[in-house]
């Protein structure tokens, strides 16, 4: 049997670890052995958390996370809203000084929308992992086949404006889960995807949004395209791009333009990102000195089966590619830190894609793939 038929099978009698007999249940994944973490003093490294895993998933994800015990011993994934799950993740977040970067969906009740956030809220109340929102625009707001989201539409407009005064006045506001917002200049952080497809009235709609709520706005705009130079190749717009925003990254770094014959997270791509993300950085500080710079990264990706009709080239990494890549991120931190005036927009944060988005292969979570490595490296090379 083919491992990947082997997986449908297995994922087809998987139940939720919730629901097993508690002796069971308590065997969450376990991280290697040895000293608690101190929370990273370099940056705040927040994952994007994805929200909308079912057991109907799995067949389409190209990682496979570590749940195992000897009472059930095929590979297995889980759902998000499974306690079990998320409490052990919380446990592994809060023992590295990880940030979550949470998937919202919207207020409805689907897969990934509000009530999955609030379940996880009420669940593990004594949590202490920073949050910040990931805008699910594509699953939120109506865009054209081109992917394309026109804010001139009233209906996306609204849209925006009312789900940012629900979060507003259900968490970011709300005394009893206030706390558990990460805030920059005292605002808690909302991560618009894709904001460089949008068009129209955008800057009217966030400026509406800013009259419900107070909340620091990062939009999605860094791409690894460069001019012959070596310097960032832009949107020629992008300064009024960035005007409406507090802060600008990308949603990781995968591009399947520049991914190598060998597939590999190699040193040529891992130059072409650094050579993006110092440039991007320098840019934004002289273009938008309002605006603030927050690095992307990411290890791997493959979503060969959740979109075979992409055709997109894998892109994975050793752990020693890994720690190249997040060296890079790294020393612009550091350069950053010790007053290099070109860097000044850059924050003490990063935006690493992702967890548990195992459906594009891109997980930092333990799995049979990767094993612990990509958490480590991570974890290590971004503290102090």
């Amino acid at each position: 049997m083919r491992r990947r038929d082997f997986f449908k099978a297995a994922a087809g009698a998987a139940v939720p670890l919730s629901a097993a007999p508690p002796a069971l249940a308590d065997r969450e994944p376990r991280e290697p052995l040895g000293p608690p973490e101190r929370p990273p003093s370099v940056a705040t490294v927040a994952l994007h958390y994805m929200t909308w895993l079912q057991q109907r998933s799995w067949p389409l994800a190209s990682t496979w996370p570590v749940l195992r015990n000897p009472a059930y011993p095929l590979p297995r994934g889980y759902d998000s809203d499974d306690p079990v799950v998320f409490r052990a993740h919380n446990r592994t977040a809060e023992r590295h000084g990880f940030a979550w970067l949470w998937s919202w969906w919207g207020q409805a009740s689907v897969p990934g929308g509000d009530p999955t956030l609030r379940r996880y809220l009420d669940l593990d109340p004594g949590a202490t992992v920073p949050l910040m929102v990931l805008y699910e625009s594509t699953g939120t707001l109506a865009a054209d086949r081109g992917g394309l989201v026109d804010f001139d539409d009233p209906a996306n407009r609204r849209r925006f404006v009312d789900d940012v005064a629900f979060l507003d006045r259900a968490y970011w506001s709300n005394p009893r889960h206030a706390h558990r917002f990460h805030r920059i200049d005292g605002r808690p952080v909302l991560f618009a995807w894709v904001s460089r497809n949008f068009t129209g009235a955008w800057p009217a709609a966030v400026s509406a949004a800013r009259q419900q709520a107070s909340f620091f706005l990062v939009g999605s705009e860094f791409l690894l395209d460069l001019r012959p130079d070596g310097r960032p190749l832009v949107r020629d717009d992008l300064a009024e791009a960035l005007a409406p925003l507090d802060a600008v990254s990308g949603y990781g770094i995968y591009d399947p333009r520049h991914v190598p014959a060998s597939g590999r997270l190699d040193a040529a791509y891992a130059s072409r990102y650094e050579q993006a993300l110092r440039g991007w950085a320098e840019l934004v500080t002289s273009i938008a000195p309002g605006t603030r710079f927050i690095s992307p990264l990411q290890f791997a990706f493959d979503d060969r089966y959740v979109r075979p009709e992409a055709r997109n080239p894998p892109l994975s990494s050793s752990l020693e590619e890994a720690i190249a890549v997040a060296r890079a991120t790294r020393r612009l931190l550091d350069d950053a830190s010790a007053g290099d005036d070109r860097f000044r927009s850059v924050l003490p944060l990063v935006f690493l894609a992702s967890w548990n988005e195992h459906l594009e292969g891109s997980a930092v979570e333990w799995t049979d793939e990767h094993g612990y490595g990509y958490v480590m490296a991570a974890s290590r090379l971004l503290r102090g």
